[in-house]
Formats: C-alpha cells, sequence, structure tokens
C-alpha cells in the first residue's frame, strides 16, 4: 500500500514539473515575443504616406537631434525571387524614442525636407551596417545620404563583443529583439502595416540609437575620453572627435579572440597594441626605380620591374644599384618639360595621401575606372597622375563621397546609375532553375530521391515543351542554357557622362578637373606627392600642342575644340615668320 502511495507520489510530482516546464517553455517563448513591445512601449511612432506628414515628421525629427545628433536608421523591402525590389520602408528614431517610419513605396519618391535631412552631414545616421541602407536609397531613390555609423565600431570601442543587431541588443540591453523570418520576409509594400511590423521596424531603428548612447557612456565612464560636459557644444565636439573617423565606413569584423564573453561582460584586459588593430603591412607599391635618357638626363621614376624589362631586352643599361637607376640606349619619344616632367621625375612614398598611413593601403582613381576608360588614350598614355594611395578607411570614405558626383553627373548628363534594373546583363530566373536542375541531374542523379528526381525532370520537361523524356543530351543542353541575358535598355552611365563633357566646351579636361577638386575638397588630404595639379593633364597636352605631338583628331575627342581655333589662328602668323 505504502509502496503504491509512494509511486502515486512520485508520478504526480513528475506530472507537474512536467507541467511546470512546459508552462515556463510557453510564458519564457511569449515573453520573448513580447519583449522588445514592453522594452520600447514608450516610444512615439509616426507612420509616414504622404508629403505634409512627412515634413512635420522631418521637422520634429531635427528640433530632437538639436542635443544629440544622432538618428537611429534602418531599411526594409521585399525580396521577389531572389531581387530585392526598391527600398519600401525606411526607419528614423531619434534617442528619446521618436520614430518615423517613412512609407516609401507609397511616397514613391523622397520629398525634399527628408533629402535634406539625410544629407546632413552633421547628424550620425546609426544602425548595423548603414551604408548598405544608403547605397540601396542612393540606387533606388537617388539620395546621398551623409554620416552613416556603424554601431558596432563604438561597440568594439568600448571592449564588447560585436554581432548582429539582435545580438548585441541582446547582450548589452537585455531586450530580445523579434527576428522571426514571418516578419523579417513579410510585405513591407502592404497596403497597410500590421502591428508587429511597426514595432519591428521602429524597435530596429531606435535599439541602435540606445546602444549607442550606453556604449559612449561606458566611454565616457573609462576617461577615455571626456565625453560628456555641462556644456552641450562641448559634448558634441568630443563626441565628434570621437566618431567622425568612422563615418561611412564598413564595419568588419576582426578574426581574433574578443576581450568579451558572450553575456557581453568587459574583460579588464589590457588595451591591444595598435599593431594588433591594422592589416600587415602590404609590400610597398612604388619601388622609385629611376629611368634616365641616353645622355644622363633624369626622365621619370618607374616599377622596378619596368626598369628591369629595359635591361632584359637590351634597351637600357644599369647605371647604379641604389637608387636602382637605368639609362636607355635610345632617344625616348619625349623628354621631362617643366611641372609637368618633373612630377614624374619625384620618387613617391608607401602611405596614405590623406592621413598619412604608412601600414596598408590601395590604389585609388581620383577619376573612377568607369569614366577614365572611355577617355581617348591621348589622356591615359604615360600617365598615372590620378592613382593615388589610400588606406582602407580612407578608401571607403572617399568612395562613399564618390557616390554623390556620381549622382550629380547621372542628373546632369542624363545617365541613369547602373543598377539592377539598368544592368547590362539581367538573370532570366526560370532560366536559372533550369540549369541548376539539370546539373543536378546530370551529376547528383544516384544521391536524389526518387519523388525530387521527378520534380527536377519536370522543370526541365516544362522548359522545353516539345520533348517528352529526359535525356543524356537535353540535360546537357539545358546544363548550358545562358542564364543572363543582355538588358537592351541598358546605357553605360559612364559612357554617356563622357559623350556628354567631350561634346561641351572645356570637354572631357572640364570632367577631369571637377573629380580631383572633389577628391581634394571632400578628403583634405595631407600627404599629396608634391607637384601634384588639378590642371596637370591640360598641362601636359599643352606641351604636346607645343611640340606638334597633339593633333586635330585628339582635340575632337577630347573636346578642345577651341584648341583647334587657336592653333588655326596662328598657323598663318607662323607662316609668314618661316617665310
Amino acid at each position: 500500500m505504502e509502496e503504491t502511495k509512494l509511486k502515486m507520489y512520485v508520478t504526480s510530482t513528475a506530472l507537474l514539473l512536467s507541467f511546470a516546464g512546459v508552462a515556463y517553455f510557453v510564458l519564457r517563448k511569449r515573453r520573448k515575443i513580447l519583449d522588445v513591445t514592453d522594452a520600447f512601449n514608450h516610444l512615439s511612432i509616426k507612420i509616414i504616406s504622404d508629403v505634409e506628414v512627412c515634413d512635420e515628421v522631418v521637422h520634429e525629427l531635427r528640433r530632437r537631434c538639436k542635443k544629440y545628433k544622432i538618428i537611429g536608421f534602418d531599411c526594409e523591402w521585399v525580396t521577389d525571387h531572389g531581387k530585392r525590389k526598391p527600398v519600401a520602408l525606411m526607419q528614423l528614431s531619434t534617442y528619446d524614442g521618436y520614430c518615423g517610419l517613412f512609407r516609401l513605396s507609397h511616397l514613391k519618391s523622397v520629398p525634399n525636407s527628408l533629402k535634406n535631412l539625410l544629407e546632413d552631414r552633421t547628424i550620425y545616421k546609426v544602425g548595423v551596417a548603414p551604408i548598405d541602407d544608403a547605397k540601396y536609397l542612393f540606387y533606388d531613390y537617388s539620395v546621398a545620404i551623409h554620416s552613416t555609423l556603424d554601431v558596432r565600431h563604438i561597440v568594439a570601442l568600448a571592449g564588447y563583443h560585436t554581432g548582429g543587431l539582435a545580438s548585441l541588443s541582446q547582450s548589452l540591453l537585455n531586450v530580445t529583439l523579434d527576428k522571426s523570418w514571418r516578419v523579417r520576409c513579410s510585405d513591407w509594400e502592404a497596403e497597410e502595416l500590421s502591428a508587429r511590423q511597426v514595432n519591428y521596424a521602429a524597435a530596429d531603428a531606435h535599439v541602435a540609437c540606445k546602444i549607442f548612447i550606453k556604449m559612449i557612456d561606458k566611454i565616457s565612464k573609462q576617461n577615455v575620453w571626456n565625453i560628456f560636459n555641462t556644456r552641450t557644444n562641448e559634448t558634441w565636439d568630443n563626441l565628434d572627435k570621437l566618431c567622425s573617423q568612422y563615418l561611412d565606413i564598413n564595419f568588419k569584423s576582426k578574426k581574433d579572440k574578443p576581450d568579451v564573453n558572450t553575456n557581453g561582460k568587459q574583460y579588464n584586459n589590457k588595451k591591444r597594441e595598435k599593431k594588433n588593430s591594422a592589416s600587415a603591412r602590404s609590400k610597398p607599391l612604388y619601388t622609385n626605380s629611376f629611368l634616365e635618357a641616353p645622355d644622363g638626363e633624369l626622365l621619370c621614376t618607374c616599377d622596378y620591374k619596368k626598369a628591369m624589362w629595359y635591361i632584359e631586352k637590351e634597351l637600357a643599361d644599369i647605371v647604379k644599384e641604389s637608387p636602382f637607376t637605368v639609362r636607355l640606349r635610345f632617344e625616348p619619344a619625349a623628354r621631362s618639360v617643366g611641372e609637368v616632367g618633373k612630377y614624374y621625375q619625384i620618387a613617391k612614398e608607401n602611405c596614405c595621401v590623406v592621413c598619412g598611413d604608412t601600414n596598408s593601403y590601395i590604389k585609388k582613381n581620383v577619376v573612377p575606372k568607369e569614366y577614365r576608360k572611355y577617355f581617348p588614350d591621348v589622356m591615359k598614355d604615360h600617365s598615372c597622375h590620378d592613382v593615388l594611395l589610400l588606406c582602407l578607411s580612407c578608401h571607403q570614405r572617399s568612395n562613399m563621397a564618390d557616390l554623390r558626383v556620381r549622382l550629380r553627373l547621372a542628373a546632369e548628363c542624363r545617365a541613369p546609375l547602373t543598377n539592377r534594373e539598368y544592368s547590362r546583363f539581367t538573370e532570366d530566373h526560370d532560366v536559372k532553375k533550369v540549369k541548376s536542375a539539370a546539373r543536378a541531374l546530370l551529376h547528383q542523379r544516384d544521391k536524389i530521391p526518387e519523388e525530387r528526381r521527378k520534380q527536377l525532370e519536370t522543370v526541365v520537361l516544362n522548359y522545353f515543351p516539345e520533348q517528352n523524356e529526359v535525356t543524356q543530351d537535353l540535360l546537357i543542353e539545358a546544363a548550358d542554357l545562358e542564364a543572363y541575358v543582355e538588358n537592351a535598355d541598358y546605357s553605360a552611365h559612364g559612357l554617356k557622362v563622357v559623350e556628354h563633357y567631350a561634346s561641351r566646351e572645356g570637354g572631357l579636361l572640364r570632367l577631369e578637373k571637377l573629380w580631383r577638386r572633389h577628391f581634394l575638397q571632400t578628403m583634405r588630404p595631407t600627404h599629396m606627392p608634391p607637384l601634384w595639379s588639378v590642371a596637370h593633364n591640360e598641362e601636359r597636352l599643352r606641351v604636346r600642342l607645343l611640340d606638334g605631338r597633339l593633333t586635330d583628331e585628339d582635340m575632337r575627342s577630347i573636346g578642345l575644340l577651341s584648341w583647334i581655333k587657336e592653333r588655326q589662328a596662328v598657323a598663318p602668323l607662323q607662316n609668314k615668320v618661316d617665310g
């Protein structure tokens, strides 16, 4: 009897514990779903679908940004058959919880008030990978967003483990964001957004602000930077000094071990050595060998490999080893003349021309290749004036700044920028499925379950309705289909811009100067090569003109019709003098 009672007690206890466990699991799961709503139930959310409301919300966002000039920034869009559609929703949130959800799919364009806010350099647009969203808005709506800031830069600076927005929210704010695929992949272009979509969108923008403020507060308490002072202007000046180095720069996670645990707790490790936070030093790009004319006159610096090429071809002799100098055995087509020639005689430094960093650098084309490749050869031959060295972060900032000039040129020259709609080649998704099915049947047939194999065969046969069965030859033909087709409406942006400038006074030299001035104004380089000049190519071409090495055809291709007239006017006078 006692034994029976004991068994019943144990059984009932086990059942009770089981029910309690299930109840706890259900409540915990429900709590996670509600967590983000509870944590941000103070948010003031405005949904914008017309210009009038947009202007009001933008005005309020600006008013609330006067103290801390940051805005949480995020975007949502619909993906259809693997293709991203234009941004449907853009979320902006102030640090005190005022959120604007701008339904761009309903607005159809970006109102001027909103565009001016996004292009305001003094207001940081904070988020996780905001630079990607900024690029999408640029391509979809021709808005050039300034001052994006990936919050993970600040998280890493404060000594915490970085990750996605959801993991940062959980570890740093103890808030679980709703990241269900059902809401992430929902219809952001719907006539009405659901309450869950609204909460999801607002929380994503606002949590970035919360994380930013918390990390800045942490850094301030560490006395690394005296961020918070009693005077608002001083506060922002210090904050600006801290954050400006990360503006419009992608965040890349380091592969080494973090100084924090997975719960976001900070270890009291010493600050890492600077050498560990930067990329390994790359090989010098400038070897600075020297090339001389037969009489010993210095012509230019050149790459060591190029100098050795002359030696191997028996076109030059080695004069000295350090610095490595070779002397040509033949008279060159031209010699160095004036300031233009001196530029090519000066040894170049292996450092970022903007900040002077010598640890890592990559080449920067001041005039982007998409334009320069359409320049006539006379503007490109033996000219490397527009190839400079930038470190990775400066290179990223420069590329983001270039987007704004490209946008301006697109409007001025009626040359649409290339995006998926305007790409030279477009992907046929139906053909891609047929190719994929055929390849699977060709190479993995024995490993595919019978039911799946029949489905793949149906995909192939549907594309070839005249065929009754799937043969080896048919699969080979299907696997070799071309999934990319040329876009009949495609027109290269760079080509249209070059044609536009070449047909107008000043020609391509004016376009070239535009890019060079833009680089100087936006990047403010402090380590430029001596004698680097905005007008370098014009001066170089003037020398060629005086030497008789610039034809009328060359000048027409550049757009220098005025130069042709000048030469025609001078020619009769020259003939009289010669006579």
